[in-house]
């Protein structure tokens, strides 16, 4: 073999640690040096910096009922618009991230947030004569978010190593919700006393500011291939592809990989429960103030959703039999069982209800004895709301390191959450009971969690094989190595530990 056992120790585990910490990680912008910004973690977070400002805000605003409005009729057309065209592009989402790259895919993808702010905006002083705006806006976010999204995707599950997939998706998605929390703290101050069932202006006007910055942060991004993961592997990127090349790709994925539609269920539901949740019980049943409130504690417990899944399909269990397969399958089987506990408890609250009556007066959080039972619920949701959007992320990245592999199940992914919430949002719009949007969703979490079963059962391997690890640059010249030896070395000692990066 050509790189000598020296050599070979730049990987073995007791120097892996001091290797990793000679690796300059620092990154200078505008002469400021930034400590460990080349990072997978430190990419990772200013992606979720980037959902904070915009989809974060956004979410807070949607989280509220109504967009912010009293009346829902509006949000529920820009929701179907939103997700229509979401669904369209997102399915080629991965090719065009591939092609065109993180920063314009996401600075892009925040500026749909701001338009639709705005159309809201309008709607609250003038009424059904913005529907033409309203429904143009939720379009462009549309394709806004299918290509955040997209990139979100690509970054969280192909930059971090095998072992800090969960633990990535958690920093992400923490970081979003605090948006959503901020998001929602801001209306429900500047609106505390307010009668009036639409937030104010000046909230709007904060909404849409906050988002239009987010637009810019994507230009403090690095480069994909300059970031150094903590094994002292890069991220790898593919050569630069034409779009004939890219849409061969998205095929040649999709072909090899059929069982892969096994899981379009599980994505299907994954967004499918937010039109009851917000439409059906937040806004209709309490006041301003305290829809506000439940918003807040929604991203907060859904936060705590994330931790706990990810944290335990990541957690270093001492056990060599609590292996990744294992995780897989009890993360499915635990999802399961929320399923039918949570959603069935929760339809007490729908067995009686009918729509367009509402209670009188509207439940508020200062009713401790009418609202508790209440925010309980939404607490409850929220949490296995997080839970389910973890583990669908991990188990994703779990079945490749390919980043651009991944950028098209990320696609895919969104693609197919989008066409399914865009026939809920329309369902809602066609004034569908709340008995059956209820049951409705019951039903298609139940299916979702029974059709993952053969992935997480049967698909889901130890390590993922598909992309050759590549050596950082530091580590190569700190240990003497040309290209070929340093894979090769790499590939010995990873054998060796039988380890993965």
């Amino acid at each position: 073999m050509a790189a000598s056992t020296d050599k070979v120790s730049i990987s073995n585990e007791e120097s892996d640690g001091q290797r990793v910490g000679e690796l300059n990680t620092d990154y200078h912008i505008a002469g400021i040096r930034i400590p460990r910004y080349r990072t997978p973690m430190a990419q990772v977070a200013m992606v979720g910096l980037i959902a904070f400002t915009t989809v974060g805000m956004s979410s807070a605003l949607s989280g509220i009922g109504g967009g912010g409005l009293l009346n829902t009729y509006q949000s529920t057309n820009a929701n179907v618009a939103i997700y229509s065209t979401f669904a369209a592009l997102a399915f080629f989402g991965g090719t065009i991230y591939n092609r065109v790259g993180i920063k314009v895919c996401l600075m892009f993808g925040g500026f749909g947030y701001a338009c639709l702010s705005s159309a809201y905006f309008l709607t609250a002083h003038i009424g059904n004569r913005a529907t033409g705006w309203i429904v143009a806006a939720g379009c462009i976010e549309g394709l806004s978010a299918a290509m955040l999204w997209t990139a979100q995707g690509a970054v969280t599950m192909g930059y971090p190593t095998e072992r800090m997939k969960g633990r990535s998706f958690s920093v992400f998605w923490t970081i979003f919700q605090m948006g959503g929390v901020i998001g929602s703290i801001l209306p429900m101050a500047m609106n505390w006393n307010s009668k009036a069932g639409t937030i104010n202006d000046g909230s709007f006007i904060a909404f849409i500011v906050i988002m239009l910055c987010g637009c810019l942060i994507p230009l403090l991004l690095i480069p994909s291939d300059q970031v150094i993961r903590e094994d002292g592997t890069r991220v790898v990127l593919p050569p630069a592809p034409t779009w004939q090349s890219e849409l061969k790709g998205m095929y040649r994925v999709m072909r090899e990989n059929l069982w892969f539609l096994s899981l379009f269920p599980f994505f299907a539901a994954s967004n499918w429960f937010y039109t009851y949740q917000r439409n059906d019980f937040n806004a209709p049943n309490f006041t301003l103030r305290t829809r506000s409130f439940n918003g807040l504690c929604s991203n907060l417990f859904n936060m705590l959703g994330v931790w706990l899944m990810g944290t335990m399909l990541d957690f270093p269990f001492k056990s060599k039999r609590v292996t990744r397969v294992l995780r897989a399958r009890v993360g499915i089987v635990s999802l399961l069982i929320l399923t039918m506990s949570i959603w069935g408890g929760g339809y007490v609250f729908v067995k009686d209800t009918v729509r367009g009556v509402v209670p009188h007066p509207l439940i508020d959080l200062t009713e401790s004895d009418r609202y508790t039972r209440y925010i309980m619920m939404y607490i409850f949701w929220s949490l296995y709301d997080g839970a389910f959007q973890a583990y669908a992320y991990w188990l994703m990245g779990s079945l490749s390191n390919n980043s651009a592999t991944l950028s098209h199940y990320s696609g895919w992914y969104k693609s197919i959450q989008s066409a399914a919430a865009a026939i809920v949002w329309r369902l809602d719009g066609l004034k569908v009971s709340y008995k059956n949007m209820y049951f409705s969703t019951w039903f298609i979490l139940t299916l979702a969690c029974c059709t993952t079963f053969y992935v997480a059962f049967y698909r889901v391997q130890e390590h993922s094989t598909d992309e050759f690890p590549v050596l950082a640059e530091e580590v190569k010249d700190n240990a003497g190595l040309d290209d070929d030896n340093g894979k090769e070395a790499y590939v010995l000692a990873d054998t060796e530990k039988k380890t993965a990066v």
